[in-house]
């Protein structure tokens, strides 16, 4: 908070991989992906003296983020294809090689649907399943009521289902 620029630094490489993952799930043109994450950073660092409690650092990085990315997409008025994203997690060395495949399979099409949402619920699924934050700290992220998160991930959860129930029909 006080400019010090080598722990910012520190900062910047132990959360780069993290913010940038996270960039890359919400915005689905992957040229971007490296602009938002930059801007992110450098809005961080230029409004460093408007957190006032150092402990909640994290929601209020993850909010300059979101708004970055929400601001960038609307600027940008269309969406392009989503590069493919996948799992970082390796399949069961003990599995059978067609479960597998069927899993992976069923994460690509669930992938698929997240990416079809509306940015709003996009964003709450994503902070909330694939990041693993609470409502609490998604609303201050988004800058919304805990209400209207819980609001968006049940509707989310309603379009997900359908969509991947229309791809089984």
């Amino acid at each position: 908070m006080k400019g010090n620029r080598e722990f910012f630094e520190e900062l910047y490489r132990s959360e780069y991989d993290n913010i940038k993952r996270y960039v890359r799930r919400m915005v689905t043109d992957g040229n971007g992906i490296e602009d938002i994450v930059q801007e992110t950073f450098v809005k961080c660092y230029t409004y460093r003296k408007h957190l006032k409690d150092p402990e909640k650092f994290e929601p209020w990085l993850y909010q300059i983020m979101t708004r970055t990315s929400w601001r960038i997409l609307k600027k940008n008025r269309r969406e392009q294809p989503a590069e493919e994203i996948r799992d970082e997690y390796e399949p069961d060395q003990d599995s059978a090689p067609l479960e597998s495949v069927l899993r992976t399979e069923e994460r690509e099409q669930l992938w698929d649907a997240v990416q079809g949402l509306e940015i709003r619920q996009r964003t709450a699924v994503v902070l909330y399943y694939y990041n693993q934050m609470s409502t609490k700290e998604i609303a201050k992220a988004m800058g919304c009521l805990e209400g209207t998160v819980k609001s968006r991930l049940h509707t989310a959860r309603k379009n997900l289902k359908d969509r991947v129930n229309a791809r089984e029909k």
